[in-house]
């Protein structure tokens, strides 16, 4: 008899994930207009937040049931938004216009 194993409780939801990625790109953005050389304290903070909540898509069994519940889509989307949070962060290194 398999033990089956629901993941996807486990797991973050797409509503979560999208909305830490733009409040982690906004407080980066936030941040790196302010002082640019926060710009690596910025993505060091994106990219651990990234790993710790989607780290076990690649996991090989983890990542396979993953994907068997939620589908590419969720994958998908899941990276979208860190790039969307990395994306943000390093919009805010543009030049400032003087006005």
């Amino acid at each position: 008899m398999h033990l089956v194993l629901d993941v996807m409780d486990k797991e973050p939801s797409l509503r979560v994930i999208w909305g830490g990625a733009v409040a982690l790109g906004l407080i980066g953005y936030a941040a790196v207009r302010f002082r640019r050389w926060l710009v690596l304290p910025a993505l060091a903070v994106i990219a651990i937040a990234v790993w710790t909540q989607l780290g076990d898509l690649f996991d090989p069994r983890v990542g396979a049931a993953i994907m068997r519940d939620a589908g590419l889509w969720y994958v998908g989307q899941a990276c979208a938004a860190a790039a969307l949070a990395v994306i943000v962060c390093l919009l805010g290194l543009a030049p400032k216009h003087a006005a």
